[in-house]
């Protein structure tokens, strides 16, 4: 359920825009074909698109005042109307009916309208269009211009069909766009844009099992910011939020694309490094380590430094028995002072050296 605040999605605000569009030009076209039958002196035709310029002036206003899917049904509403009307009248040749195609896709764009009934209404469209064949097949043109009937079905089919390709594309980009940004959102966490928890393990899987396949090692190192409870105190969680941000900032500045990176808690931090043996995972670390304890942090009276936990993820273990260990390793690195890596194999300390 929507909150009476919120703003339509960009899929609805891409159809409105494209339908305020699509009735300015249909109200256009429709004042050009009163004076076309009104040359002609056809007068029931010309009466009619007096009506069709009324309806449709009233369908922008609707839309201007966001009742879509009431301008939606007086649009179609007009179309049917005026398709039968002008077939009944000139016949079939110039090509009129083919709006029953555009309005039956029209009405699925209806979000107001529960899928089954626009669907029905979309098809009973198209059995009018398939009907019109039957009932007026023998109704003849008789009125000037003759010879320019294959052109303005020409016109006609292209009117129909180009504008609906040109909305359909438009629609689908959107919607890509917008599967695209959904995705995101569910695989990265929001302040520091690292993997979550829940996709970084869908990704870790699949890590292992390409190492396991090509008898490549596997590294698992946990992170911990030191002391970040008392950066959230002294400065604020505002600068604190500002650290995670900072932090897997130089994280990913250090590491490979193939690495999985991913906020695994609040402070905490998760690296996956696939190929990649424990002596060049600690040799990587600790660059990572000295990196972040040299970078200036405005506001910051003191340098902020990470505790790191690194293990090597045998093909015999589980992922949970593997990052035991690493938390192991982490919290070795914390009780010896912080700001250092610690393997797991050997619990072997690389101090801090600045």
């Amino acid at each position: 359920m929507q909150h009476p605040h919120s703003q339509p999605d960009i899929v609805e605000q891409v159809k409105l825009t494209l339908l305020k569009r699509v009735a300015w030009y249909c109200l256009g076209l429709h004042v050009l074909l009163l004076i076309v039958f009104s040359l002609l002196n056809i007068v029931s035709l010309a009466l009619l698109n007096i009506g069709s310029v009324i309806t449709w002036w009233t369908g922008i206003y609707l839309l201007k005042h966001n009742q879509r899917s009431f301008a939606l049904r007086l649009f179609s509403v007009e179309v049917a109307v005026h398709a039968v009307s002008v077939c009944a009248v000139l016949g079939m040749a110039l090509g009129f009916q083919y709006y029953l195609w555009t309005v039956s896709c029209l009405l699925l764009l209806d979000s107001d309208m529960k899928l089954k009934p626009a669907v029905v209404v979309s098809t009973l469209m198209i059995t009018l269009f398939a009907a019109l064949h039957i009932w007026f097949a023998d109704v003849t043109y008789n009125y000037a211009f003759e010879h320019l009937l294959p052109y303005v079905h020409f016109t006609n089919v292209l009117v129909c069909g180009v504008p609906m390709i040109f909305t359909v594309a438009l629609i689908r980009e959107v919607t890509m766009k917008q599967r695209l940004s959904l995705e995101l959102l569910a695989a990265k966490d929001p302040l520091t844009h690292m993997y979550n928890r829940r996709y970084a393990l869908e990704l870790i899987t699949h890590a292992k099992y390409h190492c396991d396949e090509n008898n490549e090692t596997l590294c698992i190192i946990m992170a911990d910011i030191d002391h970040f409870k008392r950066i959230n105190d002294n400065y604020g969680h505002a600068q604190g939020d500002e650290v995670l941000k900072r932090v897997a900032f130089l994280i990913d500045k250090h590491t490979r694309p193939v690495d999985i990176c991913a906020r695994w808690g609040g402070e905490e931090f998760l690296l996956v490094m696939p190929n990649c043996t424990q002596k060049a995972a600690l040799h990587r670390i600790e660059k990572l380590r000295s990196a972040i304890t040299f970078e200036i942090f405005e506001h910051f009276d003191r340098p902020v430094t990470l505790s790191f936990g690194v293990t090597l993820w045998p093909t015999s273990s589980s992922f949970d028995a593997a990052l035991h260990h690493a938390d192991n390793a982490l919290y070795t690195s914390k009780q010896n002072g912080r700001n250092q890596v610690t393997a797991a194999s050997s619990l072997y300390a690389i101090p801090y050296s600045g």
